[in-house]
């Protein structure tokens, strides 16, 4: 287990993993990814229900670690790590709850929609960015996002690239519900206390039968097509161009911070 993902076992067997990374606003990388899939797999079993937040109040996640892209082809390297992530959210037998406070873009998100149920504080704020920086989202997120709040409010995500705050991600079908953060714990808590307290096998089977429609939106000739798409997107010198503006930015934003 990442230094940079921490996992407590709470009452009745609650499971807690943390994004334990603050000072980059929680960004994923692949070893937190890794260790993340790694975790839903070695204890979902035993777990009656998992939550999955982001260290501190800050942000879930502002997304995939700027530093760890180059511009390039490669970059799609990321796609392994992202996708065995939300593979394992979405395989971990018990229903996972993801606690949204501050911050939540890019792949924060897709790990976000591959929960079951999302808590939002009122302080969220929530954004996919992808098509600035010259990414073609993997498929796999695009058709969850259509069966969450519909093509047209996906299509507004990916390509308008709006910031909402909570109340407008909940209007979209993209947060459960919205709790002041201050009551945020309490209400995530709760939840995940109600759902280990019902019949084991009704929540899992529930959890399952709704997995087996998600599965359908997923054919392997749209797959394969899509990641075509997505590898011109990530070999194009634009691309390049967008990665390197938006490293600038921020360390630009950080000396500012800094003084």
């Amino acid at each position: 287990m990442t230094e940079s993902l921490r996992r407590e076992w709470g009452a009745h067997d609650v499971l807690t993993l943390t994004i334990d990374r603050p000072d980059r606003r929680n960004a994923l990388d692949p070893e937190l990814l890794t260790a993340l899939a790694d975790a839903l797999r070695d204890d979902g079993e035993r777990a009656s229900a998992v939550i999955l937040r982001g260290a501190g109040t800050e942000a879930f996640s502002s997304g995939y670690d700027l530093s760890r892209l180059t511009g390039t082809v490669d970059d799609l390297e990321a796609d392994h790590y992202i996708g065995e992530a939300a593979t394992a959210l979405r395989a971990c037998p018990a229903p996972v709850i993801a606690r949204l406070q501050g911050h939540c873009h890019g792949a924060g998100v897709e790990l976000a929609m591959n929960c079951d149920l999302r808590i939002a504080a009122d302080d969220l704020r929530l954004s996919v960015p992808a098509v600035s920086l010259g990414v073609v989202y993997r498929f796999q997120f695009v058709a969850r996002l259509v069966q969450i709040c519909g093509l047209a409010r996906a299509s507004d995500l990916l390509l308008a690239m709006p910031e909402l705050d909570a109340e407008h991600a909940a209007a979209w079908g993209l947060v459960t519900e919205v709790s002041p953060g201050s009551d945020i714990d309490n209400r995530v808590h709760a939840l995940a206390e109600k759902l280990a307290a019902s019949p084991r096998a009704a929540v899992r089977g529930t959890k399952a039968s709704l997995d087996l429609l998600a599965r359908r939106a997923v054919s392997g000739e749209d797959l394969l097509l899509a990641q075509q798409l997505r590898a011109a997107a990530a070999a194009s010198p634009e691309r390049r161009d967008a990665v390197t503006r938006r490293k600038q930015s921020m360390s630009r934003r950080a000396g500012t911070n800094k003084t």
